[in-house]
């Protein structure tokens, strides 16, 4: 076998039996997003003279001792809390209720032995916290004239509608990707493929600087991560090999198919994903086409067979 190269003995790949899968949107359900759509058109006020209640917004500066000591990522300045909403450690915001603007609070708390943040874990906190402002929230009714606000639906009637088609759209797109997930693994455990180690390796290099890229410009390290996930090096680094094996088998199963099929991208159909994958980026064609180097441009050819193959087996599949 030539160094490196990807074998596949292709499966039968049309008339793939699978789950078929219905669509039902209840009653409750479109009510629920219609409860959920009023908040849209909220509105919040000073609440100067009154108590904090839950549900109330509590505009906040506060410091945090451990042992006498300030501790990183213990303090902030004019934070919106809301009361109830469990954004903070297990009891700090229930000590709130009843607060008024300039009321000085002591808050303690006991952050539990998981806590993310190793100075913190298992340790009791108090909070010097100073009350700047009590907001409350008024929710109005959901009459014509809010759902002409939140949406572009005219009248109640008209946004129930609209709603019952959009969690239908949204269950639809969903089962079509399950449909298509199950297509595709079912083909590619049935056919022979064939990755070398090398090939895997490299691939999982790619995933893992791409995660850690994107750990880094969230301002976190690897090892938070790792720690957070509750994982070793050693099992992401399973784990992360496993997702590339089973990314390039699929790949070069869709591959496959496209050439048993004859099928071909064109230019034009190159030169409009790349278009399209530009606005996304925000970036102009040329410099994305910069960035991706003639090997990227050759990956967007091949997604694009991939999504075409995709289709196919999945438009032929047979629900049962």
């Amino acid at each position: 076998m030539e160094e490196n190269k990807i074998t596949v003995k292709l499966a039968d790949y049309k008339g793939v039996s699978v789950l078929k899968r219905e669509v039902d949107v209840t009653e409750q359900e479109v009510q629920e997003e219609m409860e959920h759509a009023r908040t849209y058109a909220a509105e919040t006020k000073v609440k100067p003279e009154g108590a904090a209640e839950i549900g109330d917004q509590t505009v906040i500066d506060f410091v945090g001792y451990i042992d006498g000591e300030t501790f990183e990522g213990g303090e902030g300045e004019d934070y919106p809390l809301v009361l109830g909403s469990n954004t903070f450690i297990e009891g700090f915001e229930e000590q709130l209720v009843g607060t008024k603007a300039g009321d000085l609070v002591d808050v303690t708390v006991s952050f539990p032995e998981d806590y993310q943040a190793p100075v913190a874990a298992g340790k009791e906190a108090v909070f010097k916290v100073t009350v700047r402002e009590v907001r409350t929230t008024h929710i109005p009714e959901l009459t014509d004239e809010v759902v002409a606000q939140v949406s572009s639906c005219t009248t109640v009637d008209e946004f129930h509608d609209y709603v019952r088609n959009q969690i239908r759209a949204y269950k639809e797109d969903q089962n079509l990707q399950e449909k298509e997930n199950e297509v595709l693994t079912k083909v590619v455990e049935n056919s022979d493929v064939m990755i070398p180690d090398e090939v895997v390796e490299e691939r999982a290099k790619v995933l893992k600087d791409n995660l850690l890229s994107q750990i880094q410009s969230n301002g976190t390290t690897m090892d938070a991560y790792l720690e957070y996930n509750q994982l070793t090096e050693e099992q992401f680094d399973g784990y992360n090999r496993t997702n590339a094996l089973n990314m390039l088998r699929g790949q070069a199963v869709l591959g496959e198919i496209a050439k048993a099929e004859g099928m071909t991208c064109s230019s034009e159909e190159l030169e409009q994903e790349l278009a399209r994958m530009a606005q996304g980026y925000q970036t102009a064609v040329q410099e994305l086409k910069g960035m991706l180097g003639d090997e990227g441009i050759k990956m967007v050819r091949e997604d694009i067979l991939a999504k075409r193959a995709l289709d196919l087996i999945t438009e032929q599949a047979l629900e049962e």
